[in-house]
Protein backbone atom coordinates (compact mmCIF):
# COMPACT_ATOMS: atom_id res chain seq x y z
CA UNK A 1 0.00 0.00 0.00
CA UNK A 2 2.92 2.35 0.68
CA UNK A 3 4.18 1.89 -2.87
CA UNK A 4 0.80 2.96 -4.23
CA UNK A 5 0.78 6.11 -2.08
CA UNK A 6 4.35 6.92 -3.12
CA UNK A 7 3.43 6.37 -6.78
CA UNK A 8 0.32 8.56 -6.50
CA UNK A 9 2.21 11.32 -4.71
CA UNK A 10 5.00 11.17 -7.30
CA UNK A 11 2.45 11.47 -10.10
CA UNK A 12 0.76 14.35 -8.29
CA UNK A 13 4.07 16.19 -7.94
CA UNK A 14 4.82 15.57 -11.63
CA UNK A 15 1.39 16.89 -12.59
CA UNK A 16 1.63 20.00 -10.39
CA UNK A 17 5.24 20.74 -11.38
CA UNK A 18 4.67 20.16 -15.09
CA UNK A 19 1.40 22.07 -15.09
CA UNK A 20 2.99 24.89 -13.16
CA UNK A 21 5.63 25.25 -15.85
CA UNK A 22 3.37 24.68 -18.87
CA UNK A 23 0.49 26.97 -17.83
CA UNK A 24 2.53 30.21 -17.84
CA UNK A 25 3.95 29.29 -21.24
CA UNK A 26 0.48 28.63 -22.65
CA UNK A 27 -0.80 31.80 -21.01
CA UNK A 28 1.97 33.76 -22.70
CA UNK A 29 1.25 32.17 -26.08
CA UNK A 30 -2.53 32.72 -26.03
CA UNK A 31 -3.05 35.67 -23.68
CA UNK A 32 0.15 37.62 -24.16
CA UNK A 33 -0.98 41.02 -22.86
CA UNK A 34 -2.47 39.65 -19.62
CA UNK A 35 0.50 37.33 -19.05
CA UNK A 36 3.00 40.15 -19.52
CA UNK A 37 1.01 42.33 -17.11
CA UNK A 38 0.99 39.58 -14.48
CA UNK A 39 4.71 38.95 -15.02
CA UNK A 40 5.46 42.64 -14.51
CA UNK A 41 3.32 42.84 -11.38
CA UNK A 42 4.88 39.77 -9.82
CA UNK A 43 8.40 40.17 -11.19
CA UNK A 44 10.58 38.99 -8.32
CA UNK A 45 8.14 36.23 -7.36
CA UNK A 46 7.75 34.50 -10.71
CA UNK A 47 11.32 33.94 -11.96
CA UNK A 48 13.03 33.59 -8.59
CA UNK A 49 10.52 31.59 -6.56
CA UNK A 50 7.72 30.15 -8.68
CA UNK A 51 9.70 28.59 -11.52
CA UNK A 52 12.41 27.00 -9.31
CA UNK A 53 9.71 25.63 -6.99
CA UNK A 54 7.82 24.09 -9.90
CA UNK A 55 11.07 22.61 -11.22
CA UNK A 56 11.79 21.17 -7.78
CA UNK A 57 8.34 19.55 -7.70
CA UNK A 58 8.82 18.15 -11.20
CA UNK A 59 12.22 16.61 -10.42
CA UNK A 60 11.11 15.29 -7.03
CA UNK A 61 8.03 13.68 -8.58
CA UNK A 62 10.24 11.83 -11.07
CA UNK A 63 12.56 10.73 -8.28
CA UNK A 64 9.61 9.42 -6.27
CA UNK A 65 8.39 7.37 -9.22
CA UNK A 66 11.79 5.68 -9.43
CA UNK A 67 12.10 5.62 -5.61
CA UNK A 68 15.49 7.25 -5.33
CA UNK A 69 17.00 8.05 -1.96
CA UNK A 70 17.59 11.71 -2.86
CA UNK A 71 13.86 12.02 -3.63
CA UNK A 72 13.08 10.89 -0.08
CA UNK A 73 15.27 13.70 1.29
CA UNK A 74 13.67 16.16 -1.13
CA UNK A 75 10.15 15.18 -0.05
CA UNK A 76 11.06 15.51 3.61
CA UNK A 77 12.44 18.98 2.87
CA UNK A 78 9.20 19.82 1.04
CA UNK A 79 7.11 18.74 4.03
CA UNK A 80 9.19 20.83 6.44
CA UNK A 81 8.92 23.81 4.06
CA UNK A 82 5.13 23.41 3.86
CA UNK A 83 4.85 23.03 7.62
CA UNK A 84 6.85 26.21 8.28
CA UNK A 85 4.89 28.08 5.61
CA UNK A 86 1.64 26.84 7.10
CA UNK A 87 2.53 28.01 10.58
CA UNK A 88 3.48 31.43 9.21
CA UNK A 89 0.27 31.62 7.14
CA UNK A 90 -1.81 30.65 10.17
CA UNK A 91 -0.18 33.31 12.32
CA UNK A 92 -0.47 35.92 9.54
CA UNK A 93 -4.12 35.08 8.94
CA UNK A 94 -5.00 35.53 12.60
CA UNK A 95 -2.96 38.71 12.82
CA UNK A 96 -4.73 40.09 9.73
CA UNK A 97 -8.17 39.29 11.11
CA UNK A 98 -7.44 40.81 14.51
CA UNK A 99 -5.72 43.91 13.12
CA UNK A 100 -8.39 44.86 10.59
CA UNK A 101 -11.40 43.33 12.39
CA UNK A 102 -12.51 41.34 9.34
CA UNK A 103 -15.28 38.75 9.31
CA UNK A 104 -15.77 37.67 12.86
CA UNK A 105 -15.57 34.43 14.79
CA UNK A 106 -17.09 32.32 12.01
CA UNK A 107 -14.60 33.45 9.39
CA UNK A 108 -11.70 33.11 11.82
CA UNK A 109 -12.73 29.61 12.87
CA UNK A 110 -13.26 28.39 9.30
CA UNK A 111 -10.00 29.96 8.12
CA UNK A 112 -8.02 28.52 11.02
CA UNK A 113 -9.50 25.07 10.47
CA UNK A 114 -8.78 25.13 6.74
CA UNK A 115 -5.24 26.43 7.10
CA UNK A 116 -4.49 24.03 9.95
CA UNK A 117 -5.72 21.01 7.97
CA UNK A 118 -4.10 21.97 4.69
CA UNK A 119 -0.81 23.49 5.77
CA UNK A 120 -0.11 21.94 9.19
CA UNK A 121 -1.72 18.51 9.56
CA UNK A 122 -1.18 17.43 5.95
CA UNK A 123 2.60 18.12 6.08
CA UNK A 124 2.85 16.43 9.49
CA UNK A 125 1.10 13.37 8.05
CA UNK A 126 3.47 13.42 5.08
CA UNK A 127 6.49 13.60 7.37
CA UNK A 128 5.25 10.62 9.38
CA UNK A 129 4.33 8.59 6.29
CA UNK A 130 7.60 9.16 4.46
CA UNK A 131 9.61 8.53 7.62
CA UNK A 132 7.96 5.12 7.92
CA UNK A 133 8.34 4.47 4.18
CA UNK A 134 12.08 5.18 4.10
CA UNK A 135 13.01 1.56 3.40
CA UNK A 136 11.05 1.74 0.12
CA UNK A 137 13.65 4.08 -1.34
CA UNK A 138 16.76 2.54 -2.84
CA UNK A 139 20.23 3.95 -3.34
CA UNK A 140 20.96 6.73 -5.81
CA UNK A 141 22.59 4.31 -8.25
CA UNK A 142 21.10 0.86 -8.95
CA UNK A 143 24.33 -1.14 -8.50
CA UNK A 144 25.29 0.45 -5.21
CA UNK A 145 23.32 -1.82 -2.87
CA UNK A 146 24.71 -5.06 -4.28
CA UNK A 147 28.31 -4.24 -3.38
CA UNK A 148 27.77 -2.57 -0.04
CA UNK A 149 25.57 -5.15 1.70
CA UNK A 150 27.33 -6.80 4.63
CA UNK A 151 27.88 -10.52 4.59
CA UNK A 152 27.65 -12.92 7.52
CA UNK A 153 30.30 -15.20 6.00
CA UNK A 154 33.85 -15.25 7.27
CA UNK A 155 36.76 -15.10 4.79
CA UNK A 156 37.43 -18.86 4.86
CA UNK A 157 33.74 -19.57 4.02
CA UNK A 158 33.83 -17.49 0.83
CA UNK A 159 33.39 -19.43 -2.39
CA UNK A 160 36.64 -19.88 -4.34
CA UNK A 161 37.22 -17.79 -7.40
Amino acid sequence: MRKVFILCFGLLLLLVGGGGIILPVLGYLYYREEAVLLARLGFPFFPFFYLPFMGWLLITGGGLLFRRKWAWYSVQTLWVFLLCSGLLALAGFNLLLVTFDLGGAGVQGAGNLGLALLLVLFPLGGLVFFTRARQEFGPATPGEARWTTPSNLTEDQWPGL
